[in-house]
């Protein structure tokens, strides 16, 4: 039950980590387009627009990863 609570742990740790960083360039991309006359209504729009577009097949792709990892690892540890 430990071990558990241990790969869930770091699995949302992963997630939050990757989730900021694709934040952050979000951020970066479509607030930094102000500088040259893009309105901010319009920048704030591109930013939600690019956040589900990175964020969601991030976190669908990984934790769908990360779950096969651990069936595959409890199915060849079960065999032994």
């Amino acid at each position: 039950m430990k071990e558990k609570a241990k790969w869930l742990t770091s699995l949302i740790a992963i997630n939050l980590i990757g989730l900021l960083l694709i934040t952050l360039y979000s951020a970066y991309y479509s607030f930094g387009t102000m500088i040259f006359g893009v309105h901010k209504a319009d920048a704030i729009i591109d930013f939600w627009h690019s956040e589900m577009l990175l964020g969601i097949p991030f976190l669908i792709g990984f934790n769908l990863l990360a779950i096969i990892n651990a069936i595959y690892r409890k199915i060849k540890n079960g065999k032994k």
